[in-house]
Parts: structure tokens; C-alpha cells; sequence
């Protein structure tokens, strides 16, 4: 009993150790971790620092611990106080006293720029002095697409995907949102983790490439937004954005994107932000994953259906067969099924499908169950009740 005990304090202790050692800090668009995990490792890499000032890779993740403790700890998360990025330019400026021929001072000097394309030549740089490092390849393959050097972003997105491949429920996410669209659609997305991947689908993997992915926060690049709008065939918007209106530019536009597109059809990612497209809900229909814009009225229940029964990949929901690092992340994403699951839901159960509705039904409450969002789970089961 003893050394049982004894073990038991053993394997206590050895974890307390290690729950003190510094973690690599990865993107919170892969990794999934609170306020309070960012506020240690940001405090574990200072102290590293303090042993070593030239030790550039403790420099990168003190930087990186500290912006992400920053966007989650703020009042309001993601929303940080102006005054706030103060400490993230004293620690690029430190760095630059310390360590300013690194790979890791050139990238976190680009990144700290909010990825301004006046410092690019830090992130090239950056990437001259280490081309393996991969957590540079997210940013290369926006700078590749934001002027136009596709076979570059291809390149970059290839080697990306083979070094360190997405996450399978990412992609699988993104497979569901990108394949079934229309021929020659348009896809608006808005944020890392719906937009890479479907680039990824496209170019290394060759599905989808007549599909135009365009994403809302870089088409606010005047340069890059109007050759993209060239190129897709969109009449150019004219628009500068100013104090009257930086409030709601995103959403001016989506609607332009959307009523100005020519012959192309226009999709509207479901995880963006829903403040981007409010304007256009009398033309907006839900279709799985996304919305498609159209000024006139069609059967979406008919397509939601052809996509769930069809289309849809489903094991990587139902029964994943492999350990998945961004599966917190790929849970809430998944609710954004539910919407267009509710819809077909009630089609069957209207139709008489009785076996149909109760599968969905199932997957519905496994989807809630997994995302750890309590009112979601209870809104669907009550939903699911007919209460």
C-alpha cells in the first residue's frame, strides 16, 4: 500500500512539473485554449526570457501567449482596448534589442503589424531564414493570394498540408460547405478556419476549383478587392470607407458581392458573422452550411435534403476514427448545421418519414451533446420534444 501510495505521489508530481513547462503556443484557430492557460504560458515563457534573452523561440511564444491572453482575457473577448497592444509592440521592440536577426523577430514583427503589406519584407525575410518553420505558411499563402501569385499560394498550401496537415474535421466541414454548391459559385467566408481549408480542398486536392472562395476581411484591401473583382467578373465597388460607415462596410459589401456578381451564383458562409448579411435576409436561403442569395423563391428544404441524404460527409461527426487537435474548435463549428437540420427535420416529419426523422434527430442531439453549449443542447432537445 505503501508504494502504491508513493507511486500516486510520484505521478502527481511529475504532472505538477509538467504542467509547468512552457507549451509551444499554436494558433487558437487550431489549439483550443482558455484565458487562464494564455496567462501561464505567457508568465512560463517570461521566465525563459529571464534565463535566456537570446533565446528567440521563448521571445515568439511569450509574444504569442501574451496576444492571445490579451484577445481572450479582454472585457470583452476578442475586442481588446487600443491601449491594450501597447505591451505586444514593448516586447517586438525588446526583441528587436535582443534577437533582431531571428526568424522569429522578423515573422513577429510582420504579425504585430496586423499583417500590414508595408512590412511584408519581414515576413519574406522571415521565411528566407527558415522556410521549414510552418507556422509562417498561414500568413505566406494570404500574402500569395492578396497579390495574386497563385502558383505561390498553391505551392505554399501543398507543402503546408504535407508537413502539417488540417484537421480532418476542418476539413470535412469545409468539404460539406464547398461541394455541393453550383457551378461557378461564389463562397464568401470570414475567418481562418473556413476559409484555408477550402482553399487547401481546392488546390491540393483538386475539388472545387470553379468555385471563387472570398474572404470578407481581406476584400477590405482596396488593391486586392479590386483586381479579385476583376477577375471574378463583380462590378467594382467605389465605396471608400470612412467614419460615416466603418461600422457596417463589411456588410456593404456582401451586398454588393451579392447583387452585383453577374451570372454567378453567391453563397454566404453560415459561421460568418450574422451582422455582415442581415441586410439581405429577404434573399438569403439556408442550404446546409451556407446560404444562397437569390431574388427569387425556390424549395432550400428540397436542396438541404439532397445535400444531407447525398452530399454530406457524416462519419467524421458520427464516428471519428482518428485523434483530431482542433476537435473542441470542429464541435462548435458543427452547429452550424443545426439551422438546416431543423428545417429538414420537420420536412420528414411532415412527410411521414418517420425513420429519416429520427436518424436526423439522433445526429442533431449528438451535434449539441459534442459542442459543450448547454443552451444549445437544451434548445434542440426541447425542439426535438415539440416543446
Amino acid at each position: 500500500m505503501k508504494n502504491l501510495f508513493g507511486l500516486i505521489i510520484t505521478l502527481f508530481l511529475i504532472a505538477e512539473v509538467a504542467a509547468q513547462q512552457p507549451q509551444k503556443i499554436v494558433s487558437f484557430v487550431i489549439e483550443d485554449h482558455d484565458c487562464d492557460w494564455y496567462k501561464t504560458q505567457s508568465e512560463l515563457w517570461q521566465k525563459e526570457i529571464a534565463k535566456d534573452s537570446l533565446n528567440a523561440d521563448a521571445w515568439m511564444n511569450y509574444y504569442l501567449a501574451s496576444r492571445y491572453k490579451m484577445l481572450l482575457c479582454a472585457e470583452k473577448p476578442f475586442y481588446p482596448k487600443d491601449e491594450e497592444y501597447t505591451n505586444l509592440s514593448r516586447i517586438v521592440n525588446e526583441m528587436k534589442n535582443y534577437v533582431p536577426e531571428s526568424y522569429e523577430y522578423n515573422y513577429i514583427v510582420y504579425y504585430n503589424g496586423g499583417k500590414d503589406p508595408s512590412k511584408s519584407k519581414y515576413l519574406l525575410k522571415a521565411y528566407e531564414l527558415d522556410p521549414e518553420r510552418t507556422e509562417i505558411y498561414a500568413d505566406l499563402i494570404v500574402y500569395y493570394e492578396i497579390n495574386g501569385k497563385y502558383p505561390e499560394k498553391k505551392s505554399i498550401l501543398t507543402k503546408r498540408e504535407k508537413k502539417e496537415p488540417a484537421s480532418i474535421g476542418m476539413m470535412s466541414w469545409n468539404y460539406n460547405a464547398l461541394y455541393p454548391l453550383d457551378k461557378n459559385a461564389i463562397v464568401l467566408t470570414g475567418g481562418d478556419n473556413d476559409t484555408y481549408q477550402k482553399w487547401t480542398l481546392q488546390d491540393v486536392y483538386g475539388i472545387r476549383p470553379d468555385v471563387q472562395v472570398i474572404n470578407t476581411s481581406l476584400v477590405l484591401i482596396k488593391e486586392y478587392r479590386d483586381r479579385v473583382f476583376k477577375e471574378v467578373g463583380i462590378v467594382s465597388f467605389d465605396i471608400e470607407m470612412d467614419s460615416s460607415n466603418y461600422l457596417i462596410y463589411n456588410s456593404l459589401i456582401v451586398e454588393h458581392i451579392c447583387k452585383n456578381s453577374g451570372n454567378r451564383p453567391v453563397y454566404i458562409s453560415a459561421s460568418m458573422p450574422e451582422n455582415h448579411f442581415k441586410t439581405l435576409k429577404d434573399s438569403l436561403y439556408l442550404e446546409g452550411l451556407v446560404y444562397k442569395y437569390s431574388k427569387d423563391r425556390y424549395d432550400n428544404v428540397a436542396v438541404i435534403r439532397k445535400f444531407y441524404e447525398k452530399q454530406m460527409l457524416k462519419d467524421y461527426i458520427s464516428a471519428p476514427i482518428q485523434f483530431d487537435n482542433s476537435q473542441p474548435i470542429v464541435n462548435r463549428s458543427n452547429l452550424n448545421y443545426i439551422p438546416a437540420f431543423i428545417q429538414l427535420y420537420d420536412h420528414y416529419k411532415l412527410s411521414g418519414e418517420k425513420e429519416k426523422s429520427e436518424g436526423l434527430a439522433i445526429l442533431m442531439l449528438q451535434i449539441a451533446e459534442n459542442s459543450g453549449n448547454e443552451n444549445y443542447k437544451e434548445y434542440v432537445t426541447q425542439y426535438l420534444k415539440g416543446e
